[in-house]
């Protein structure tokens, strides 16, 4: 599955997020790449939000690596900005990284990649678009498990509010 959208504002990027949560596998494991400011914790809030988690307790967990979100089944949000190489992540437990019983959402998954191999991953990168501060481009590729994602976001068309 592979799927791009034009979001064309923050509010458009919540709405992308909000379907996302509500697609998602219980156990889905979401790759979010994209620069600085290119909306990876905005989307993240909304999934978390579609998942029954507080919005306002979603926060970047760059210093503590993974923050876990109560709701029907915990959320896992990983953050590996300042994760050098994969060797860290083997320091830990699995089960304290990948979510054993909900979604798994990482931003900046370079390291987490190599020993995710085999697993069915939702990639999703934001792009900024030139010339147009509030637009996102989303460029989403996923497993087949991953087609009620394509689904619900199809319905978005463009990204608009």
């Amino acid at each position: 599955m592979e799927l791009s959208l034009e979001l064309a504002s923050a509010g458009a990027t919540r709405q992308a997020g909000l379907r996302i949560g509500q697609a998602l596998p219980r156990r889905g494991i979401v790759l979010l790449e994209g620069e600085l400011g290119a909306g990876k914790t905005t989307l993240v809030k909304a999934i978390c939000e579609a998942l029954e988690v507080r919005p306002e307790s979603v926060i970047s967990p760059t210093y503590t690596l993974v923050n876990v979100y109560p709701g029907p089944w915990p959320v896992y949000h990983v953050d590996l900005f300042r994760l050098e190489a994969a060797e860290a992540l083997l320091e830990l437990d699995r089960d304290d990284w990948v979510n054993p019983e909900g979604p798994t959402l990482i931003e900046w998954p370079e390291a987490a990649r190599p020993l995710l191999d085999g697993e069915a991953l939702l990639e999703v990168a934001l792009a900024l678009v030139e010339d147009a501060p509030h637009r996102r481009r989303a460029t989403l590729r996923g497993a087949g498990e991953y087609a009620a994602v394509r689904e619900a976001l199809a319905a978005l068309n463009g990204g608009g509010d």
